[in-house]
């Protein structure tokens, strides 16, 4: 004998089954309003995701009101009925909206007017996930207890199919992580090669977190040196405005995410080391759907580890083939110091064997000496010059150690910003030229632009060599030179190695400079 089962429970089930169909989480909860608002014969619909403090995220609306709510342009504050519902965490069944007592009678203008209210909680075990609102029976009538009885079982169906599109969301997004991720690194010799792979890693953060910006922050002293950046906006400014989390993480080792609006957040993430410096991933505005909210922060915590090994081989690279340069100029150094004062010894012999020789022998003797004296002093010099060459700090410690230099003077740290492989990219010749400008530059924007930040950018290339640095001073016009903005000696020494120099400002509108040089290293 067949069942027959009564109509509002055949409609229920026929809801959960279309629910259960769809595995994309957004599309499992517009199905939920949908079907809703088919049971219960509600004009307007909508679920209201909250994030772990109450606070409203997202809304799916029905499709009904979605252009009215589109045009809203704000997420509700939980007044009235819409913060009843999650306070008393059941359903709230309502005739007339403007007679209950907890009403505010307030929407916004192009909020629907709503009469008739049915809401209830959505749980994902005892997590609130959302709540589900309805409104405005059809034919004017009240919600009854059945409509209220269908949506508690629907909203406790729900929190399950939830909880199963969640899952399979972040396995996705997991997959995606793990495909974006898994070939970098897995063969990084040489810089531009280290420099490439970082660049992978924050362009794949990017893409899979939907963020408007990611960077990694290298982080010496007071120094904040962005090393790699993918997305829009102004790096060094993101950096100066979370100078103080950028602190506390690296200082702690401690993740954080920051709220950055409805379904919004900034994480800054640890890059720890063990050689190579320590640093932050800042992944700026990241999309957090509901079911990345978890995740999201560990799986960038991971990529900083990956980041870390690369970096850390990278220097350990370096330090080995240091190493190997020092052992060798040690060994150089022995033997010519070994040869020269076994030259200077024989030398010695000769002279002091001469005391008994005649004018002539003595005079040949002598000539001898000298001879062998003069093949000493070559043999020196040439000791010294070698071993000299190269004994010279990396371009890039100079310029960290200027920048801290000229924060004493500026009375702020300038934020220092590197593409490219800037250590490898000029002869030392042309790395003093960069110094000597960069002083100047400083030194200008310390008299003139009673700025209150500076960003100093480095740039790398196969062909050129870039100095950008970038303050909010008071500006100038450039048609109307001031003598002693001293652009004349950074001009001239562009110049002479082949390059240009490129001011832009406006009063009040800061100033940029840009010193460009060929790369000849």
């Amino acid at each position: 004998m067949d069942l027959e089962l009564p109509p509002e429970a055949r409609a229920l089930l026929d809801a959960m089954v279309a629910i259960g169909s769809d595995l994309d989480l957004r599309g499992v909860l517009t199905r939920i309003v949908e079907a809703s608002c088919r049971l219960t014969d509600a004009e307007y619909g909508v679920l209201g995701i909250v994030d772990d403090e109450g606070a409203f995220t997202d809304l799916v609306p029905n499709e009904a009101v979605a252009t009215q709510f589109a045009g809203i342009g704000r997420m509700p504050e939980g007044h009235g009925l819409l913060g009843l519902v999650p306070r008393e965490r059941r359903a709230i069944r309502v005739d007339h909206v403007a007679d209950h007592p907890v009403s505010t009678g307030q929407f916004p203008p192009t909020h629907p007017l709503v009469d008739s209210f049915l809401g209830a909680p959505v749980l994902v075990g005892d997590q609130a996930f959302g709540h589900l609102y309805l409104g405005n029976k059809r034919g004017g009538e009240g919600f009854t207890t059945t409509d209220q009885a269908l949506v508690e079982a629907l909203a406790r169906a729900a929190g399950v199919m939830i909880d199963n599109a969640r899952t399979f969301e972040q396995v996705e997004w997991r997959r995606r992580w793990v495909a974006s991720t898994a070939e970098v690194g897995s063969d990084v010799s040489g810089t531009l090669r280290v420099q490439e792979a970082l660049d992978e890693l924050v362009v794949s953060l990017r893409e899979l977190c939907g963020a408007r910006l990611v960077a990694y922050v290298r982080r010496d002293g007071e120094l904040l040196e962005i090393r790699q950046v993918a997305g829009e906006g102004d790096a060094a400014a993101v950096a100066e405005r979370l100078s103080a989390e950028i602190r506390d993480v690296d200082g702690s080792g401690v993740p954080t995410r920051i709220h950055a609006g409805p379904g919004r957040a900034t994480l800054v993430v640890p890059v720890q080391t063990r050689l190579a410096g320590s640093g932050v991933i800042i992944v700026e505005e990241a999309e957090e759907s509901p079911s990345l909210r978890g995740i999201m922060l560990d799986l960038v915590a991971v990529t900083a580890v990956q980041v870390g090994l690369i970096l850390d081989r990278d220097q350990a690279l370096r330090d080995r083939a240091q190493l190997l340069v020092a052992k060798d100029r040690d060994r150089i150094a022995r033997d010519l110091h070994d040869l020269v004062i076994q030259r200077l010894f024989a030398t010695g012999m000769q002279l002091q064997g001469a005391r008994d020789l005649d004018a002539s022998a003595l005079r040949s003797r002598v000539d001898g000496a000298v001879a062998e004296l003069d093949v000493a002093i070559k043999e020196l010099r040439a000791a010294i010059f070698e071993l000299g060459t190269g004994s010279g700090r990396p371009l890039l410690d100079e310029v960290r150690s200027l920048l801290g230099e000229y924060a004493g003077i500026l009375g702020f740290q300038p934020v220092l910003r590197v593409s490219g492989p800037v250590d490898r990219a000029l002869v030392p010749e042309a790395g003093t030229h960069v110094l000597t400008t960069l002083r100047e530059v400083l030194s200008n924007v310390a008299r003139h632009a009673g700025a209150s930040s500076v960003s100093v950018e480095l740039t790398a290339s196969s062909a050129w060599f870039r100095v950008r640095v970038t303050d909010d001073g008071v500006g100038f016009d450039p048609g109307r030179v001031v003598k002693g903005h001293g652009t004349g000696n950074i001009r001239a020494r562009a110049a002479d190695l082949g390059g240009h120099v490129t001011v832009t400002s406006s009063p009040g509108a800061g100033t940029v400079l840009e010193w460009v040089i060929p790369a000849v290293g």
